[in-house]
């Protein structure tokens, strides 16, 4: 009679819900790490977003800076983020580089601040090897963004670039 007993009654020895609660663990553990990465992922994926459209909010603001005048300091703009102080970087003669730094060269998005600059390089179109704005009329604008990244602690930044023609 305890022979049937036995067979009859149907349920988990101890030892198997401890081997399926391990497992389950395991799993919940691994689910739980990668949710931080995906918070981590989103958190920098934000930043690049706001540096990205920050990037294009300053070139978009160039356009409205004479084509003659884009690498000259200008610290009385009527537009306070145009006011810039400029140098040139790079002096050679088929490809002049200018670096501009604006006066108000930050902005805080959120609780996160971005600094912005930009350069401007002379493009030789014609091919004599010598750039000049008033012969071959091209230029190409950089506007860098670049914050610090909070979780990583690095400089992180973002490049936008564009031609400008003299015409």
């Amino acid at each position: 009679m305890l022979t049937n007993m036995k067979i009859a009654q149907k349920g988990f020895t101890l030892v198997e819900v401890l081997i399926a609660m391990t497992i389950l663990s395991v799993g919940i553990l691994g689910i739980a790490g990668l949710a931080g990465t995906a918070v981590k992922t989103s958190g920098h994926s934000q930043s690049m977003t706001q540096a990205n459209n920050l990037a294009q909010k300053r070139l978009e603001a160039l356009l409205s800076v004479d084509y003659m005048n884009l690498e000259v300091t200008d610290t009385t703009a009527a537009i306070t983020e145009l006011r810039r102080n400029c140098s040139q970087t790079d002096a050679t003669a088929g490809r002049p580089v200018y670096s501009c730094a604006p006066v108000t060269a930050s902005e805080t998005i959120g609780n996160r601040p971005y600094a912005w600059s930009y350069t401007v390089t002379l493009i030789d179109v014609n091919a004599d090897g010598v750039a000049t704005q008033k012969k071959d009329g091209l230029k190409r604008v950089d506007v860098t963004v670049s914050w610090t990244d909070t979780l990583w602690k690095t400089t992180k930044s973002v490049t936008v670039t564009t031609m400008r023609s003299r015409g």
